[in-house]
């Protein structure tokens, strides 16, 4: 669930998996739309202390095997 309010967009927490501590929640269409995201993408977080609250920076993550271009095979 993700809706919009003066501050920004806001998504609720859900349990990642039964064993795990971890949660997940859902990537706002905004951001799917402007990094044109699809399923397998992958997103970079980092933490960053401003003004006394920790603040979260969420970058496209693009390793160096997937910015090269892939190689085509030859036909014979």
């Amino acid at each position: 669930m993700t809706y919009s309010t003066a501050q920004g967009e806001v998504t609720a927490l859900a349990k990642n998996a039964k064993d795990s501590a971890s949660l997940r929640t859902t990537v706002p269409m905004s951001m799917v739309r402007q990094w044109q995201l699809k399923p397998r993408d992958k997103l970079l977080w980092r933490w960053e202390v401003r003004d006394n609250k920790m603040v979260a920076v969420v970058e496209r993550y693009e390793n160096e095997e997937q910015r090269k271009p892939k190689k085509r095979g030859t036909k014979k």
